[in-house]
């Protein structure tokens, strides 16, 4: 295999391409699931909120938030808002490390307030001490819940917010669907354009080294010499010439289509996982390591008997060509039904070894 690498220098600028195209594909196929869910759990269950870091807030809302922080991040939460125009404070440009940390402080902010909010306390006639120990609880509960809850807590701290100042939360929630959409709609089409490339890539560059590789085996076959020429058969020559090296131009278009994205995929879908949730990744581990050796078991069976389907081509073409070469010879002994058999035979050792070799395959 590595051998056939020399063959494909020319090719090396294509070989780059398709796998810049195979991580693009990856990422694309990757990232879809995750926007799915986001249309699930956000679209609809949290009318299109994400989390506790709302767009545009009440001043008096705002501040009595930052009454519930640590004046750390009290003035993170304020600097991360405009000033108030006719009582509302906007968000700003943020970015994604600043938004969860926002999200943590208002989080549990919210949290609380509506704690003390369902109790019927105002949060201004409460002293700061008491106010210091109740932040310290809501960190204690917080570490026995989910964030999950912490944050439908504050998703429904935010809808709530909306609304009183009047907000469509119908359209909110119709806005994040329609946006999450069109998203997926573009990396499904991203995916598209580049698995189509790859396959148009790949076949250029297999059908350019079979191309060379003809060249080659000709080059060299009309070389022989006589002594040579009489170690080979006729026949295994033409198979050598012409399946043989179509079976490689067709092993490495489907190392460029399939082998080589299938290790960019698993490594992606492993990194994916570590970054949503680590406490059962030792199935994955256990998964990786069972289909590894199920893998290996099929291709220690398969592999010797794709060396015989060459062998049995090789042999079937044999025989055709006798078959063919001697017919007037055939037909003057009546000798048919023997050649019919004898073509039979060749024929289905073929076919079983084939058969054998796609199932095992398929079964992969």
């Amino acid at each position: 295999m590595l051998k056939m690498l020399k063959y494909m220098k020319k090719s090396i600028g294509w070989i780059v391409l398709i796998v810049v195209l195979l991580f693009v594909q990856a990422y694309s196929d990757l990232a879809l699931p995750e926007y799915t869910s986001q249309i699930v759990d956000t679209g609809i269950q949290q009318k299109g909120i994400p989390d506790a870091v709302p767009e545009k807030i009440r001043e008096t809302t705002l501040n009595g938030l930052t009454m519930l922080m640590e004046p750390d991040d009290a003035e993170q939460v304020t600097e991360a808002y405009t000033e108030a125009e006719d009582g509302i404070c906007e968000r700003k440009d943020i970015s994604d490390e600043e938004r969860e940390e926002l999200n943590d402080s208002l989080g549990l902010a919210m949290m609380v307030s509506m704690t003390l909010s369902s109790e019927g306390i105002d949060i201004s006639q409460v002293p700061q001490e008491q106010i210091q120990m109740m932040l310290e609880q809501a960190e204690e509960q917080k570490e026995q819940i989910s964030d999950s809850i912490v944050t439908q807590m504050a998703v429904t701290f935010v809808q709530q917010e909306y609304e009183s100042m009047g907000e469509d939360l119908d359209q909110i929630q119709m806005n994040y669907v329609v946006r999450s959409g069109l998203q997926m709609l573009g990396l499904a089409l991203i995916s598209m354009i580049a698995a189509v490339l790859v396959t148009f890539l790949a076949s250029r560059v297999a059908a350019l080294l079979g191309h060379d590789l003809r060249n080659m085996v000709y080059r060299k076959v009309i070389s022989f010499s006589s002594a040579e020429m009489n170690h080979f058969s006729t026949a295994s020559l033409i198979t050598r010439s012409t399946n043989d090296v179509q079976q490689i131009q067709l092993l490495f278009a489907m190392i460029f289509r399939i082998v080589l994205y299938a290790p960019i995929l698993g490594i992606g879908g492993v990194y994916k996982v570590f970054q949503t949730d680590a406490s059962m990744t030792w199935i994955l581990a256990l998964a990786v390591v069972v289909i590894m050796l199920f893998v290996g078991l099929l291709f220690k069976i398969a592999m010797p008997k794709f060396t015989k389907l060459q062998y049995l081509i090789d042999n079937l073409n044999l025989v055709a060509r006798e078959i063919l070469t001697g017919v007037y010879v055939i037909r003057a002994f009546s000798t048919e039904k023997h050649e019919e058999e004898r073509f039979e035979d060749a024929n289905k050792k073929l076919m079983k070894t084939n058969l054998f070799v796609n199932r095992c395959m398929t079964f992969m």
